[in-house]
């Protein structure tokens, strides 16, 4: 149901008791707003006007009263209830009026009733005048008639009374001498008018008035501008709320919504709201998933920050980001936050840490589940239990803690006789030899953070951009990593922990967001009333977060040297060197943020920049790093460096050669076509709409300045900026970003070089040094201290295992099955086969798009041998980054971003489903796939012959002779996918494994996989020893492509329907005139591969069964995590997989990974995986600081952890609630969020390619909708017997030496040593 907008509550209210002659006005009101709701005023015109006219002739006649005033004040002494009662109106406030910010007298005083006119009775308030806060022009005045919330926590809801019965018991407040507004004295005059003298009059004017207004409303379609009684346009007019002032209300052209920023009354704390215009213009699914049909309105987005200066390395802010999602007052579960990700509609739902503030982010589609969202993270923020007596197990488990090594399940030490978990041992059963400290139990760091940030300093790139901000910033709150240090995260105590939290979490020091329509917004501000209101007003928490900024004091350049964990053989290779400036040291204009954005473009923004480019050819390293811009926080830096360079001393000469590259740059500038192309890629991707989460990224962007106190506004809105960047630059073209880099970069000396040296052993000293610290501690330790530590581990152990009880599961917010949307998410598509005769298939979606065009071209590329698609990638590169016969790469790349919003290729291998399966959920045999390259573009609509000719250029006329420019693309890809090693690991041990059990994944993984290590490293030896062969090879295989038969490509337009017929005049011309045809030799038919086994599926079985000689295997990186896969086929080829399998799944990693693997054991990540395309399951966990032996025993308990919920009647205790959570989850998980105009028609593309009909995606969501306790112990029983098992972990070479001789297990172990694999099988 729609809600009203605050101001139409209180009108209503007021209007209810005033019983107008038409009846009752109110649930008139109700009827055409509420019940019909906005989606009436499309569907129902006449309904919506006439409930629109009753609201204008309401507003009408309390205006019109206002002409006898003078005459009713002389005679009639006015009281009135203390409510608040708004107006909208652009008029100053009377002095002596201004409830908004009025103090109550509490003196009250009784004095005798004057009886108004139809027996009503008003009390009457003193308003003492303060000044208004609001900077707005549009001011507010207001009129206390009631107490307007539903409760009494602050001291404005003191005295509150209904309307006066007349009982002689009544407070009254004396009416003071002030002049009433005009709305008053309008209020008062309508309720004397209606006495029984004068209301045949007032009944024959308000008569004429309505009639007017009807006529007027039904006769004009709202088209004409100029009528003055035509309907706001939408997010035209802001909300009020009585407990915020609103300091500024502006409706922002660049988004085409209105933002608000709102100061609570009560604490200070500043709320912005964020209502886009599609929040009324489209109007499906409210109250529902997402499903039934494409929906492009945004998700609901809501938010709150804090400010968290953190005054140590100990993490505190970043493990309270975890802690306060782990129950709370008014939801005392242990993880409501797990609970949400079970079963709620959630679109985002997370939370994050930056340097210098907590962000809690939430978004749905939905508006029930929405509200829930929102006051979960309300609860955990204001009131959780991590800071109580009775939460003192989070900081242990999401922080850090001391376990026992080797401890059984239940915490305790030494042999478990019991069955498995044995968690009811009794404390006094535990006995240790507390007199010695030789009989003490071995300890070792536990903790999901601790596990996080272990991971997090494994990796080089993230550990050289730590320590060059603890560098930068030696005088201030960034020296330290609000992340945590593993080093210095055990020495966070319990009081600090809560100190900090008192500190900084008050409702003075946040920040909160909202982006809804109106009666979201209104619900928002609401709802956080009543959670900060009784914590009052604490300046000390907003005055202490404060970041200060940090001054330029180096007198010169600080260099360096830090080592950094290296592979088996990289000891000699493999250094790393990153410069990083400090720019600013105050606030800077919109403007100049915005050419720092434009520069940084210029500099680093394509692999043509001169100073990417420079780098790159320099031949000194793999692949640049740093990533340039940084301006999320106060200050802005500027980092650049490279990694993989081969010796000590290219890393001085890499230094030479930025400051020369930066000092050249200042001399001869940027030409005007570099300018233009960053310009316009800048102000596309400004000006280009998002997806569902919109909001999200307003909330983000605005907190870059927000959270310094300055406007929220300014970090988001652009055009004045960009006019005032683009008038500079006509005035003084290049000079502008010369100046820049003179003045920040060259002659800058606060600025950091860091380098990173390879080391073999530091992994190993890592560990040591842990262990050393870990006995020290142990050594200092009373016997009571170390028996307390014992205990509590026990006790933790013992509350991870209890099964919580049904009241407590209760208090969790939950949705039912009938908020679920039944019907799929269908995208709009049409296919038009042989396009203008052209032969080719035409794909077409007509969506909103803001008239820019989306453009993807494909062409079947299974005419490439087998034993060449190893090249496919370097041709894809070079489309991506070449030059032309007439234009080089720098010249070519700048044309593309002149006159288009980007141009890419890529690569597209897919499975389709076989003929005659596209209403089936069956297992595909893999033998049916799609292999196409894409090459995908966007512009707007007066640019689409320019795109295309685009297309026609990259397709026809890229330079393939372009050596450099190869070898560094593959170099620095290859360079990637090794870093991706070290902090995806689950990721690759996912491809590993389902490449073993389908010719489709296996080419995935030979291709996106470990396995592409190895074949990158031939390409790049390839393109070394014989370049001229190289190219040949290439240009065979571009021309095979190109001359490939017209029913191997597809051409798919997305965009509104004026874009689309634009779009495919072009095309035609495109498709018919400028693509060859050879008619000499025109290539075969491009086979049906729904019907036909594609050509390179033979050879890939063949290579498949040597590939995976071993089921199991490792592959050692340099990490002080590992990454933990199992996995084996649950269903046979041709089997049909029920939609049921993806709600055990689901139900899995949100209960027994999530509570066993990750809550009780440390790891950051754990998950069930499960694909119905090939039937088959894995187990994954990500950042796991556990030995991979000891994980795989826990995966081998998910399939029993079911069992028992069924046995114990978990799953269907309270009308199966369990089962009903997992299916929402399910659902939420499979709508996801709306998608951007061009993921939409991407997605709808890819359906159409995969042969997926919409009956099919209706069954499947009707088996979920209708999942049974049967299906979970089908799934279980399945997971027991899966077939083919098979294990791949990436983990430590320590930690496999340690798995091997702990468990004797097997391992084929993989190691990657200077791009080169080697194997080690480790008996």
């Amino acid at each position: 149901m729609n809600r009203l907008t605050s101001i139409e509550v209180q009108r209503i209210a007021e209007v209810k008791k005033c019983h107008f002659w038409w009846g009752d006005p109110a649930s008139m009101y109700i009827q055409g707003r509420n019940q019909a709701g906005l989606q009436q005023q499309q569907q129902n015109p006449e309904v919506w006007m006439l409930a629109e006219a009753k609201r204008a002739a309401w507003n009408v006649m309390i205006e019109w009263c206002g002409c006898a005033i003078n005459h009713l004040r002389s005679k009639q002494q006015y009281i009135v209830q203390k409510r608040t009662f708004f107006i909208m109106t652009d008029f100053e406030s009377i002095p002596g009026s201004s409830p908004l910010n009025a103090a109550v007298d509490k003196k009250k005083k009784k004095s005798k009733k004057k009886k108004l006119p139809n027996d009503l009775h008003f009390a009457e308030e003193d308003v003492e005048t303060q000044s208004l806060a609001s900077t707005s022009s549009h001011r507010r005045a207001a009129l206390e008639i009631g107490n307007h919330d539903n409760h009494n926590d602050s001291d404005s809801c003191e005295g509150s009374d209904g309307y006066s019965d007349g009982s002689d018991d009544e407070e009254e407040y004396e009416l003071t001498d002030h002049t009433p507004t005009f709305q008053q004295r309008s209020f008062f005059l309508a309720c004397r008018l209606w006495r029984p003298k004068e209301r045949l009059r007032c009944t024959i004017l308000l008569t004429l008035i309505f009639l007017t207004i009807c006529t007027v409303y039904y006769f004009n379609d709202g088209s004409n501008p100029s009528n003055a009684l035509r309907r706001p346009p939408p997010g035209a007019v802001g909300v009020g709320h009585a407990s915020y002032d609103t300091i500024e209300s502006t409706f922002v052209e660049e988004y085409d919504a209105r933002l608000t920023l709102y100061r609570h009354r009560s604490t200070g704390a500043e709320f912005l709201a964020y209502v886009p215009d599609s929040t009324r213009e489209v109007l499906g699914n409210d109250n529902n998933s997402g499903g039934g049909g494409y929906d492009p309105k945004p998700d609901k987005v809501f938010g709150i920050a804090f400010r968290t200066k953190p005054e140590s390395s100990t993490g505190v802010p970043h493990i309270l980001e975890h802690s306060v999602l782990c129950g709370s007052r008014k939801y005392p579960s242990r993880d409501p936050f797990a609970y949400l990700l079970k079963g709620s509609l959630q679109t985002f739902l997370n939370a994050f840490t930056y340097p210098d503030r907590t962000v809690y982010p939430v978004a749905s589609r939905n508006r029930a589940d929405f509200y829930n969202l929102m006051d979960v993270y309300l609860d955990a923020v204001f009131h959780p239990r991590a800071v109580e007596e009775e939460g003192w197990w989070v900081l242990r488990q999401e922080g850090w803690r001391y376990d026992v090594v080797g401890a059984n399940d239940d915490g305790t030490v030494g042999d478990d006789n019991e069955s498995d978990g044995g968690g009811e041992r009794a404390l006094a059963d535990v006995n240790y030899a507390l007199d010695s400290m030789i009989n003490r139990a071995e300890f070792e760091y536990k903790g999901v953070v601790f596990s996080e940030m272990k991971g997090a300093y494994s990796d080089p790139e993230g550990l050289i951009e730590r320590i060059s901000q603890t560098l930068l910033f030696p005088d201030n709150s960034y020296r330290f990593d609000s992340g945590g240090d593993p080093a210095v995260i055990p020495t966070l105590t319990r009081e600090e922990f809560v100190s900090f939290y008192k500190k900084y979490y008050h409702p003075t020091n946040s920040r909160l967001f909202v982006a809804g329509d109106e009666s979201d917004v209104y619900h928002a501000l609401s709802q956080a009333d009543r959670y900060m209101s009784p914590m009052g007003y604490n300046p000390d928490s907003r005055k202490d977060s404060a970041i200060t900024y940090q001054k330029r004091t180096f007198h010169k350049p600080v260099f360096e040297r830090r080592p950094y964990a290296a592979a088996p053989g990289e000891g000699d290779s493999g250094f790393m060197l990153c410069i990083t400036w400090l720019l600013n040291t105050q606030p800077t204009t919109s403007m100049m943020q915005l050419a720092w954005i434009v520069l940084d473009s210029l500099l680093l923004g394509k692999p043509s920049s001169p100073l990417t480019k420079a780098l790159e050819d320099s031949n000194l390293g793999e692949s640049v790093i740093g990533g340039g811009l940084d301006d999320s926080l106060l200050q802005s830096t500027f980092s650049i460096g490279m990694k993989g360079l081969k010796k000590r001393e290219d890393v001085n000469a890499l230094e030479v050669l930025i400051m020369e590259t930066l000092h050249k740059l200042d001399s001869d500038g940027f030409s005007e076509d570099d300018i233009a192309s960053s310009m316009n890629t800048i102000e596309f991707s400004l000006r280009e709409g998002g997806g569902g989460l919109r909001g999200m990224e307003i909330f983000l962007g605005a907190l870059a300045q927000w959270n310094y106190d300055q406007s929220p506004r300014e970090a988001i809105i652009y055009e004045d900026a960009l006019k005032m960047l683009k008038e500079e630059i006509d005035r003084t073209g290049s000079n502008l970003f010369q100046q820049m880099i003179r003045e920040t970069l060259i002659s800058n000396n606060h600025r950091v070089s860091l380098e990173l040296y390879p080391s073999e052993n530091l992994e190993e000293e890592q560990l040591q040094d842990q262990k050393i610290q870990i006995a020290t501690a142990q050594s200092r330790m009373s016997d009571k201290e170390y028996q307390n530590i014992i205990d509590e581990g026990i006790k933790l152990k013992k509350l991870q295992a209890m099964e919580e009880s049904p009241e407590v599961i209760a208090s969790n917010p939950s949705l039912s099955i009938s908020d679920i949307d039944t019907a799929p998410v269908e995208y709009p598509i049409h296919v038009e086969d042989n396009f203008a005769k052209s032969g080719i298939q035409l794909v077409l979606h007509e969506v909103e798009s803001d008239g820019i065009a989306y453009v993807d071209f494909g062409l079947d590329v299974s005419m490439i041998p087998y034993d060449e698609i190893s090249l496919l990638n370097s041709l894809v590169a070079l489309l991506n980054e070449a030059g032309t016969s007439e234009m080089n790469d720098a010249e070519f790349r700048n044309y593309i971003g002149k006159v288009t919003g980007g141009v890419s290729a890529n690569l597209q291998v897919m499975s389709t489903k076989p003929a005659g399966w596209d209403d089936e959920n069956k297992v595909l045999p893999g033998v049916n796939i799609l292999s196409m390259l894409f090459i995908r573009g966007k512009c707007t609509t007066d640019k689409i012959p320019d795109l295309f000719d685009v297309f026609e250029k990259v397709l026809l006329d890229v330079n393939l002779d372009s050596k450099d420019i190869l070898r560094n693309s593959l170099r620095a890809d290859l360079s990637g996918r090794k870093s991706s090693l070290t902090n995806r690991g689950h990721s690759f041990a996912d491809t590993r494994l389902r490449g073993r059990y389908s010719v489709r994944n296996f080419l995935g993984e030979k291709m996106q996989g470990y396995s592409s290590l190895d074949s990158s490293a031939a390409v790049l030896e390839a393109v070394d020893a014989d370049w001229a062969q190289f190219v040949l090879r290439l240009d065979r295989m571009r021309k095979a492509i190109i001359n490939g038969n017209r029913n191997g490509m597809i051409l798919n337009l997305t965009g509104d329907k004026y874009v689309l017929d634009a779009a495919m005049e072009v095309a035609e011309d495109f498709l018919v005139n400028k693509l060859p045809v050879d008619l000499g030799n025109p290539a075969p038919p491009t086979p049906d591969f729904r019907s036909t086994e594609h050509p390179w599926v033979a050879p890939a079985q063949d290579e498949m069964s040597r590939a995976f000689s071993s089921q199991d295997e490792g592959i050692a990186v340099p990490t002080q995590v590992a990454y933990v896969g199992e996995g084996g086929r649950m269903y046979d080829v041709g089997e049909n997989v029920s939609g049921s399998s993806s709600v055990v799944s689901h139900y899995l990693s949100t209960g027994y990974m999530w509570d066993v693997i990750r809550a009780k054991n440390g790891a950051y990540g754990a998950y069930s995986k499960f694909s119905s395309t090939d039937g088959v399951g894995t187990f994954l966990t990500y950042r796991d600081p556990n030995t991979p032996d000891t994980t795989l025993g826990l995966f081998n308990g998910a399939a029993q952890s079911v069992l028992d919920d069924v046995e114990s009647s978990a799953l269907t205790r309270d009308n199966n609630a369990a089962i009903t959570t997992a299916i929402i989850g399910t659902i939420g998980g499979l709508d996801g969020s709306a998608k951007s105009p061009q993921a939409a028609g991407w997605e709808a593309l890819i359906r159409h390619l995969y042969g997926e009909s919409t009956i099919s995606r209706q069954r499947h969501r009707n088996e979920i909708l209708k999942t049974t306790v049967d299906d979970f112990i089908d799934y279980a029983q399945r997971i027991k017997i899966w077939r083919e098992q098979s294990i791949a972990i990436v983990a430590s070479l320590s930690a496999f030496n340690e798995m091997q001789s702990r468990t004797g297990h097997e391992l084929s172990v993989l190691v990657q040593a200077n791009a080169n694999q080697e194997e080690d099988d480790s008996e």
